[in-house]
């Protein structure tokens, strides 16, 4: 083995060499064990080997026209790329190309690198930023992103669309009486009773603190919002036993309805903050609609 086959080989990246004929003239060794194949049984095969049947014609299309107009393509600058393993499972890559121009024969050098690690990191990135680190909800970010869809679905549509904002009635006191780790470990039961007393098309979130949203999609009319509301509001007055310990807390909702109350998905959070906290100068433990009525009664200091 020559110095240039001894380097090709310990090659941390896959390496292939296709032809223009458009078989497969080299795979290194890093390359055979990301693929499952032994050398010889990709020598001689074309390129497709590796891919599924329904990209086969446009991978080839896109192959000639770098041959036709070959230009430096750094690595992981082609897309989303997928490799087509001898398994049947595919494998997410990262490919550079290199255009080799011989008398003996001219082809493409493909420098291949398993993605796996970097989209799974990118995956979590995505996850950490658009949800919430204790509960697992969608944070605010997230949340707004599909109201925004959900608010110009219903101008398709002609439905409604309802928010519901609400707080914990009494956090506070469980965190000055428990500490911080059994408030947080209410805080994630919260929440999953939330998600397990809505629809599946339905969307929770946490905007921070002990205080919790829900998108209603495709509400019909206010009494629908209403019965989804009070629900939420007796499942989370139910006494819970965390660690050991009686927990008893409530919560105060609020009810905004688009189109009705508002035309914008500001304005529709404000509604229904604003509802929200009427229901907890009411006596808490409860769910209110808003209504005109409530935009006089801004409150500029929160009820606990």
């Amino acid at each position: 083995m020559n110095l240039s086959e001894l380097i090709i080989s310990q090659a941390p990246d896959g390496i292939l060499f296709i032809s223009d004929s458009d078989a497969i003239m080299l795979a290194n060794d890093a390359l055979c064990n990301l693929a499952g194949y032994q050398s010889h049984e990709l020598v001689g095969q074309s390129v497709d080997i590796f891919l599924p049947a329904d990209l086969r014609r446009l991978h080839a299309q896109s192959r000639w026209a770098y041959v036709e107009n070959p230009q430096h393509r750094p690595m992981a600058t082609l897309g989303e790329l997928t490799l087509l393993r001898k398994d049947g499972t595919t494998l997410p890559v990262e490919i550079a190309l290199s255009r080799v121009v011989d008398a003996v024969e001219s082809g493409t050098i493909a420098f291949v690198r398993d993605a796996s690690e970097t989209k799974k990191s990118e995956r979590q990135l995505q996850h950490q930023a658009t949800h919430d680190e204790l509960t697992g909800l969608g944070n605010r970010r997230s949340f707004t992103q599909q109201l925004d869809q959900a608010l110009l679905q219903a101008d398709r549509t002609g439905r409604q669309v309802a928010l519901l904002l609400l707080d914990l009635d009494g956090f506070k006191s469980v965190n000055d009486s428990y500490g911080h780790l059994i408030g947080d470990k209410l805080l994630v039961a919260s929440a999953k009773t939330l998600k397990a007393h809505v629809r599946a098309s339905d969307v929770v979130a946490r905007f921070g603190g002990d205080e919790f949203v829900v998108l209603l999609r495709d509400i019909e009319k206010l009494s629908d919002a209403v019965v989804a509301a009070n629900k939420l509001v007796a499942a989370l007055s139910l006494d819970r036993m965390i660690d050991n310990v009686s927990i008893k807390t409530g919560c105060s909702l609020g009810i905004a309805l688009y189109p009705k109350d508002a035309r914008d998905a500001e304005a529709l959070n404000r509604c229904a903050d604003l509802a929200m906290y009427q229901a907890k100068a009411q006596g808490k433990g409860r769910s209110i609609p808003f209504s005109s009525e409530m935009q006089d009664m801004i409150q500029t200091v929160r009820l606990v």
